[in-house]
């Protein structure tokens, strides 16, 4: 693939390291990062490599996309795509044992919510004891270790930098405090090439990510910077990006056919979003593009799911019937992978005593109330954890019930659940004891959103396969939690393709033909009365990473009197 440079963009592929690049998006930073990684392939030694770095599964796709497009097969092979996570993982299950003198044990996300939940006192620093006297490592203390080890051995820094000779670090303004003592440590040895956009930092709610972070960069290494800014190589021709920049900078919004917006009054909600994702489709397809990429944006976890629901519903809009919308969700969905477990627990019960069923039941939906504590402390998901423990502890001695949900569960029980063979309907039949008391109503939301995974298919295969072979489901527990986690992973490598919903965090390095962003009337707000000067200004960046997604158009979706996306100089923000 031929790539035409810029003046700005030659200088910086020319320039010995360390370089930094900054960008907008679409600007090519990434592009010139591996036009950068090419030139230097032929003075690496046999078995050396590239290193890129960038933060999710996701965005490391999106980046080995991009080598297909630029690179040949060999120097493909050359390029090692890492997130951060991965990369600090494997240092520490090498080396980690010279921290300690014992062999690192990982806690995995999931573990680790519940152990948080459970925990009365600062988890950030019962996380670091756990790391210092037990050699137990969640995944915030992956990137501390690894610079620990390669800060204090030389060996080790000299064995990567061997391997590693030069690092690329992709959005390095996200950096957190320990991924910034790593790659201050592996600058050592390798040569180091940053790509930045201060006006895509949109994790201001995590403290360890500093927005000084490039000054810090400035006053280490000094790299030669280039700036890109100016360039948009993913909407060229189209008005896109001027108008995020306009939102990001509360400056007078340019007139676009490229960018429109929508309002709707709340009872019209569903009609305007489904058929908005309809005519996005339609109208790219008229533009020439046979199989469009639409992608549907929401703030909250809550507003994706909701959108979910009515693109798979018909709706009549301006007395036209608008049919279902097939479509992907990429999902953050922890408490909706606890729900998931509590109806399999309920699958389980023919198996099962009464005692045993009902108290692993019970502790499932303890440990749903616990990552919902972990999610968002409340004093009330830890009361419900602790009250359903209380009830699998009397269930397993065969006492009586004494919460109004857990003796309605009991008495379904003693009713007895006949199950028929197929998990679908058996499914449903599971989860709708759950609709028992008011108390569960949050659980029987999430788990039914389990077809958000993605992974229905999966599970419907697994209990039927285990049903086939022992005429029950009593593995259930296990065969949805690992369809689960196949589905999670198959949706961060997949492609994006036709309609697809996340939050706009999610899509942060994502690009697709069109964007539709969607406003809530009671959720997933873009602004709020409340919000400080800092909040504010977070939204307007969170909003300019969701505009600029799109390579063709965008759609904005909001209530009628939502407040303004850009208002006048001494207004408020209400007007």
């Amino acid at each position: 693939m031929e790539v035409q440079l810029s003046e700005t963009a030659q200088g910086a592929l020319d320039h010995d390291c360390p370089v930094l690049v900054l960008g907008g998006p679409g600007s090519g930073k990434t592009t010139l990062s591996l036009l950068k990684a090419q030139a230097i392939l032929p003075a690496l030694q046999p078995g050396q490599e590239i290193l890129f770095l960038s933060f999710s599964r996701a965005a490391v796709r999106q980046v080995e996309i991009r080598c297909r497009d630029i690179l040949r097969s060999d120097e493909r092979r050359q390029i090692a795509v890492r997130t951060y996570h991965a990369f600090a993982m494997a240092i520490l299950r090498a080396h980690g044992r010279l921290l300690t003198g014992s062999a690192p044990r990982i806690v995995y996300p999931g573990d680790e919510n519940l152990a948080k939940a459970a925990f009365e006192g600062d988890w950030g620093a019962e996380a670091e004891r756990l790391a210092r006297e037990e050699s137990r490592y969640a995944f915030g203390q992956f990137a501390a270790a690894a610079a620990r080890l390669v800060a204090g051995s030389a060996s080790i820094a000299s064995l990567l930098a061997n391997k590693y000779p030069v690092v690329i670090l992709d959005e390095f303004q996200d950096t957190d405090d320990a991924q910034w003592a790593l790659v201050k440590a592996l600058s050592v040895r390798s040569k180091t090439v940053f790509m930045a956009d201060p006006d895509q930092r949109i994790f201001d709610y995590d403290a360890r990510v500093d927005p000084e972070r490039l000054n810090h960069l400035r006053a280490h290494l000094s790299p030669a910077e280039f700036d890109l800014s100016g360039e948009n190589h993913r909407s060229p021709d189209a008005g896109i990006l001027q108008y995020a920049n306009a939102v990001l900078t509360n400056r007078p919004l340019p007139d676009t056919k490229d960018v429109i917006t929508r309002s709707y009054w709340a009872n019209a909600f569903d009609g305007t979003v489904h058929a908005g994702v309809v005519w996005m489709l339609g109208s790219l397809r008229k533009a020439g593009i046979a199989h469009p990429s639409v992608v549907v944006l929401a703030r909250t976890n809550s507003l994706v799911g909701k959108l979910s629901t009515i693109l798979g519903q018909e709706h009549s809009f301006n007395g036209k019937t608008v049919r279902p919308v097939e479509h992907d969700v990429l999902w953050d969905a922890d408490l909706t992978a606890a729900a998931a477990l509590v109806v399999a627990s309920i699958l389980e019960w023919p198996s099962r005593s009464k005692d045993d069923a009902l108290g692993q039941t019970f502790d499932r939906i303890a440990d749903y109330f616990d990552a919902k504590n972990a999610a968002s402390a409340s004093n009330t998901a830890r009361q419900s954890s602790e009250r359903y423990r209380t009830a699998a502890d009397r269930a397993r001695r065969g006492e009586g019930q004494r919460l109004a949900s857990s003796k309605a569960l009991a008495a379904s029980y003693d009713n007895g659940l006949t199950l028929q063979g197929d998990p679908a309907r058996d499914w449903l039949q599971a989860r709708d004891l759950l609709d028992a008391r008011n108390d569960l109503s949050d659980l029987l939301a999430n788990a039914k959103f389990v077809r958000l995974f993605r992974a229905t298919d999966e599970i419907g295969s697994r209990l039927a396969s285990a049903w086939d072979l022992r005429g029950s489901y009593g593995r259930a527990i296990d065969l949805v939690r690992r369809a689960l986690e196949a589905g999670r992973l198959q949706a961060d490598q997949r492609d994006p393709r036709g309609c697809v919903l996340m939050t706009i965090h999610k899509a942060k390095g994502k690009e697709f033909d069109g964007v539709l962003l969607v406003e809530g009337k009671y959720q997933g707000s873009f602004f709020r009365d409340t919000d400080t000067e800092a909040q504010r200004a977070a939204a307007r960046r969170l909003l300019r990473v969701g505009i600029t997604r799109a390579r063709h158009q965008v759609a904005i979706i909001r209530p009628q009197g939502a407040p303004d996306l850009v208002t006048p100089a001494g207004s408020s923000l209400s007007n």
